[in-house]
């Protein structure tokens, strides 16, 4: 999110300069305090430039407490992961609701729930969609995901037979979007096959390259610098009109949400922004995710095999073949207790999540406070100023995990099980991944986007041929760090063909 002031960053100095803003001093009990070099910017772009770079520089000279100035805030981090729980259970006084408006407004067009006084509108949904998000309510949503992945790789595929070439981010983006928004928002109820696809192509292009532009969407840059992104959020606003969703069979968890919306007097654009906020939420870091965990399997081919012979075993043991998927034969069906037993492959995908993923755990103080943290020591926090974790720092840290920036594709496993047991300065670590949030604000939909991605990643296994064109690891996109998980900066090609 920060990243994003970099492209507007001339509008930002014209106000800074119109502003004279003048950085304070330090009070006795707060961190140590750099306000940064640029008036109102602060250390916004050396942070954007490399944020790890920046935050270890940073944890060397002032130690894991320390405050910046960010783009016109004041943010205390907070790098000791022992303290993580010790921050977030200030959750009166550190609130998220505060952070969240500007992302939920300027993202997705619609006014926050907080500004008009109806939070308890928001806290009844709340308090009712993560129920439905796991747990055995997972199981008719696993159902319903493999139909929709496997109708879309074979629609991707059609009536070739030897090997495609395509952009393997395009491949996952193309597959996995589609099976995603149908699950959630269902079919239509009267469009035939080739219309729905050929409709929903267009709104998934017009979506990926809002979401390109999201993160200086959020950052506050004008709308009249970033081409026609308020032309697509509203394009995409009107595609999730309610009058529109009538006409698809939507998920009966969409549709109870929606009671619960409307009763509380919501306009028909709160409800299409409800809506935006969802699509976003199940897409912006389930595609980077599958897409990081299906490279590096077609990187390491030993990575690969074991994740087959997982699918293969659960294949085995229900009886099921992969025969006749192009001439409409049996679809493969992995239950949501067979995804949750392929504990390599879920090794994979935390894998994956660990080293793209850049995300910062924001809250806002309510009033002055001081925090006690885990070491014993306290620091005092001015209302307004925000405090932060970077998880990333955990991530990669070579105490915590051996030889971080290598990818070890059963770095979460132990004598056949999930491993969970890391350390920092010999004590066990409570939050040692960390690519969901933590808290309040922890995604409600983490158990179905990493059902997703296993379903995806084993139907890839059970019906396809791939392979890497382009072998180089490609770098992250930096320009999206800290809102989760980063995608590639480039397409590597690859080749595939059904089986």
């Amino acid at each position: 999110m920060i990243s994003g002031i970099l492209a507007g960053c001339l509008v930002v100095l014209v106000v800074a300069i119109l502003v004279q803003a003048v950085g304070r001093k330090r009070d006795p009990n707060e961190p140590p305090l750099e306000s940064g070099p640029v008036p109102y910017l602060g250390v916004a772009l050396q942070f954007a430039m490399d944020s790890l770079k920046f935050i270890r520089s940073r944890q060397k000279k002032y130690g894991d407490v320390f405050t910046v100035k960010l783009a016109g805030k004041y943010t205390t981090f907070v790098l000791d992961p022992h303290s993580y729980s010790d921050v977030m259970r200030q959750h009166k006084i550190l609130d998220f609701k505060t952070v969240g408006m500007d992302i939920v407004e300027r993202g997705f067009g619609t006014t926050h729930f907080e500004r008009t006084g109806r939070a308890h509108v928001l806290h009844t949904a709340d308090a009712y969609f993560p129920v439905h998000l796991q747990g055995n309510a997972l199981d008719p949503l696993t159902n319903t995901m493999m139909g929709h992945l496997q109708t879309a790789m074979l629609a991707d595929v059609g009536s070739e037979t030897g090997w495609k070439k395509d952009g393997l981010w395009s491949f996952v983006r193309r597959i996995v979007s589609e099976a995603s928004f149908l699950t959630i928002f269902g079919k239509h109820k009267s469009q035939t096959v080739e219309q729905e696809r050929a409709r929903l192509m267009v709104v998934m292009e017009t979506f990926w390259d809002y979401d390109r532009k999201f993160p200086r969407v959020v950052a506050g840059i004008p709308f009249w610098m970033l081409g026609k992104a308020k032309e697509q959020r509203d394009f995409l606003l009107a595609f999730l009109s309610k009058d529109n969703l009538n006409q698809r069979d939507v998920l009966q968890l969409i549709e109870q949400r929606d009671e619960v919306f409307c009763g509380g007097g919501l306009s028909g654009k709160e409800l299409a922004g409800a809506h935006f906020s969802t699509v976003w939420a199940s897409l912006s870091n389930t595609l980077p995710t599958a897409f990081w965990t299906l490279f590096h399997l077609l990187q390491d081919p030993v990575a690969m095999a074991a994740v087959r012979r997982e699918v293969e075993t659960a294949l085995k043991e229900t009886g099921q073949t992969v025969t006749g998927f192009r001439d409409g034969g049996e679809k493969i069906d992995f239950t949501r207790q067979q995804l949750a037993d392929m504990t390599c492959l879920g090794s994979v995908v935390n894998e994956a999540l660990r080293v793209s993923s850049v995300s910062i755990v924001l809250r806002q103080a309510l009033e002055e406070t001081t925090i006690a943290l885990n070491s014993g020591s306290t620091f005092k926090i001015r209302k307004g100023d925000r405090v932060a974790l970077f998880p990333q720092i955990v991530h990669m840290d070579p105490e915590v995990y051996e030889d971080p920036e290598t990818f070890k594709y059963d770095r979460y496993l132990e004598n056949g099980k999930e491993k969970t047991t890391f350390y920092k300065n010999g004590k066990k670590l409570r939050h040692y991944l960390i690519p969901f949030g933590i808290g309040t604000s922890r995604c409600p939909g983490r158990f179905f986007a990493v059902n997703e991605i296993k379903q995806f990643v084993s139907l890839i296994v059970c019906y396809f041929d791939m392979e890497l064109i382009d072998k180089e690891t490609p770098p992250l996109d930096q320009s999206r760090t800290g809102l989760g998980v980063l995608p590639p900066k480039t397409d590597p090609m690859f080749r595939y063909r059904i089986k």
